[in-house]
């Protein structure tokens, strides 16, 4: 399933290889409500890694070491699900879900706590919605000897103890984020304990805040996964142009799996998947807006809902986001990707489809990766065609997602456009 390939020594910088300039980003009010702030020191390792200056950037070795770990991750054929669905294309599935945080997002959470250590970073704080990114930090945090703070969408705290528990374990303070949003009530957007976090990492002395997967330095530093997806498909004959499935969220799944499949002028079809209650590249508007909901960092060009769009509460906590990635937004708007977006209650017959045909059981989020490719696959296009999804992060801590599935408990729906700012 691994085809004999070696681990990647290098990232791919799709900037550099097709000559994108990202448009610049706008300070955030000096003062922003609340106070603290945050200090934008970055490590010139990764601001480096933002700009178009090589296709290729080399992984240090202690990152490379810890990669090796678990590394190549399988690719697998559905045969399976293929039968269950009736059709002629060939589904693949990267599985990433093998390494401590159960996730891809491992990935780039070593990466950047070796940068952030190097720069005698002592403390990472970062924000987390179902729990994968602040369990990745926590293990990265503790590889390289750093304190971790996780500041946790109230929601998960509350409903996925395991994932709390294990970053606990891995030494991590976990604290339920957003007590109180702005304007009132209770936060459970992403954006709001993203405030918070930022206003946590001002204050802490030798702090920083880290962002999860919206930097194009993070899907960069996934894009392990394409890179031997590539190899993975030509050791098994396949010749012909792939189409790559993964969810949107910060992008690092489906940028990490598609994007090297462009290198050397290459050509494929890249899916990003999102949830139509937060619409962000289907139906969201490409301009300047703010991160987070309280406007403490920079503004950036992306496709965005509006920083106060208030979303259904779907199950893909990691979905519940007003704007995507800088880098998607771009290539959404160079028409390099094609992305598609899907209603809750059907990408959870598809997770239940892959369980039963194939025991994987994916992570809320993941599962829209797995319905698209379903879906896909029943498209006269793609008859014939090898078609790779990411399942990115396993749904193990997903029992009260899927409770609410078996319940008829879902409350996903698109919004009216009234609520789009």
């Amino acid at each position: 399933m691994t085809g004999g390939v070696e681990v990647p020594t290098h990232w791919y910088n799709v900037l550099a290889e097709r000559g994108i300039e990202l448009p610049p980003e706008r300070a955030a009010d000096p003062s922003p409500a609340g106070g603290g702030g945050l200090s934008a020191a970055v490590p010139k390792a990764l601001v480096r890694q933002n700009m178009p200056l090589r296709p290729w950037v080399e992984i240090p070795e202690p990152v490379l070491e810890a990669y090796r770990e678990w590394r190549p991750t399988p690719l697998v054929r559905l045969r399976r699900l293929e039968a269950a669905l009736g059709t002629e294309a060939r589904l693949y599935m990267k599985y990433e879900a093998g390494n401590v945080a159960g996730s891809h997002k491992y990935l780039t959470a070593l990466a950047q706590a070796y940068y952030y250590a190097e720069a005698g970073v002592r403390t990472l704080v970062t924000s987390s919605a179902a729990g994968q990114w602040g369990t990745a930090v926590a293990a990265a945090a503790a590889r390289f000897g750093l304190r971790c703070v996780v500041h946790m969408v109230p929601g998960s705290f509350d409903r996925k103890p395991g994932r709390r528990a294990v970053m606990e374990l891995l030494g991590a303070e976990v604290l339920r984020g957003a007590e109180s949003a702005p304007g009132g009530g209770r936060g459970t957007a992403l954006s709001d304990v993203m405030s918070e976090a930022m206003k946590r990492a001002g204050e802490t002395e030798g702090g920083r805040w880290i962002l999860g997967g919206s930097e194009p330095f993070a899907i960069l530093h996934s894009t392990v996964i394409g890179a031997e997806a590539r190899e993975q498909l030509t050791g098994l004959g396949e010749d012909a142009d792939p189409v790559l499935i993964g969810y949107l969220g910060g992008g690092k799944n489906v940028g990490g799996l598609g994007l090297p499949f462009l290198a050397g002028g290459g050509d494929a079809a890249i899916v990003p998947v999102e949830s139509s209650s937060y619409p962000v590249l289907t139906r969201g508007a490409y301009r300047y807006d703010a991160r987070d909901r309280a406007g403490h960092g920079s503004q950036a060009k992306m496709y965005t809902l509006g920083s106060g769009y208030a979303g259904a509460p779907i199950q893909a906590e990691g979905m519940r986001y007003h704007a995507a990635p800088k880098l998607f937004s771009e290539l959404r708007a160079r028409e390099m990707v094609r992305p598609e977006a899907y209603d809750e209650k059907p990408v959870f017959d598809s997770a239940r489809l892959l369980l039963r045909t194939e025991g994987h059981l994916p992570s809320a989020e993941a599962a829209y990766a797995v319905h698209a490719a379903c879906e896909m696959a029943g498209r006269p296009e793609n008859a014939g065609r090898p078609l790779v999804f990411c399942l990115s992060d396993h749904g193990h801590y997903d029992g009260d997602a899927y409770r609410a599935y078996l319940d008829a408990r879902l409350a996903g729906r698109p919004p009216e456009d009234s609520e789009i700012a």
